[in-house]
């Protein structure tokens, strides 16, 4: 699991000519995943050809917009004002200060005054729960590592919390509540990322679900994290050979970015009318 890119110097040097157009092409043949991907094809392979083979044009909803914004300004929050400032109004306003500068268009979609009014709640929720005045080790941290042979690994983490220990606690914010069932790999798998890049132990990983403000907990240990890391392995190489994208029909399928173009759309709207999803 410990792989480094080529040293700059091997291709920088003038005496290999050729060195450079290697090092596009070495960049270019490794094949390149995020935990995102991963989840698409564990939840419906129709999907995953219309967003990564296809590239399908993917149709964002207004809650998206106000979710990247929350965590956008939970970001700076932690990363841009000093510890004294940062109170519940101070957190407040830098929402409001970003939804101001949404589009005149955006704002003008039916139902978004109350995607505000959720923005707001969130955050207020959020500094009355936790504690704001933390110093997190990162936020929004973005890696990339080469964890195998030809498969490199890339995703940005919410924030990096450091334990009394000095281990890593990677904390993912969700816009919601919790569901009844919690996949872990997207957590698992940003904990290889961290221990490749950082050369720092992960000890534990977490859910934050803004809307009510509860805690998923998991401790993570070397076999979670082998076994987390032969199963991605695994499903890179299905990847590379699959050749049949079957449709996985379910409450998920409201939620999806392709749904306006699926091929299943009328099928989908029909469930959802009958089955109450």
């Amino acid at each position: 699991m410990r792989g480094r890119l080529p040293h700059v110097e091997t291709f920088a040097n003038p005496n290999n000519a050729g060195n450079l157009w290697k090092m596009i092409k070495w960049v270019s043949d490794m094949a390149r995943y995020s935990p995102l991907r991963f989840r698409v094809f564990d939840t419906c392979r129709l999907r995953y050809r219309y967003q990564y083979v296809d590239k399908a044009r993917a149709y964002l909803r207004p809650g998206d917009t106000a979710g990247s914004l929350v965590h956008r300004i939970l970001c700076d929050f932690f990363s841009k004002v000093p510890r004294e400032e940062r109170t519940e109004e101070r957190l407040c306003q830098l929402f409001e200060d970003g939804w101001e500068a949404l589009s005149p268009a955006y704002k003008r979609v039916p139902g978004v005054d109350e995607l505000h009014s959720e923005g707001i709640a969130q955050l207020r929720n959020f500094a009355r729960k936790f504690d704001v005045k933390v110093e997190p080790y990162a936020v929004e941290a973005y890696l990339q590592a080469n964890v195998s042979p030809g498969v490199t690994l890339f995703g940005r983490m919410d924030r990096i919390d450091e334990e009394a220990d000095g281990t890593l606690h990677i904390i993912d914010y969700k816009t919601g509540t919790q569901p009844d069932e919690i996949d872990t790999k997207q957590l698992v798998l940003y904990a290889i990322m961290v221990e490749q890049e950082l050369t720092r132990v992960v000890s534990r990983a977490s859910f934050w679900y803004l809307d009510d403000g509860q805690v998923w907990t998991m401790d993570l240990t070397e076999e979670s994290k082998r076994k987390a890391f032969e199963e991605m392995l695994a499903a890179a190489r299905e990847m590379e050979d699959i050749a049949e994208y079957p449709a996985t029909k379910g409450p998920h399928c409201g939620h999806c970015p392709y749904l306006k173009g699926c091929e299943f759309r009328e099928e989908i709207a029909a469930r959802r009318e009958t089955e109450g999803w």
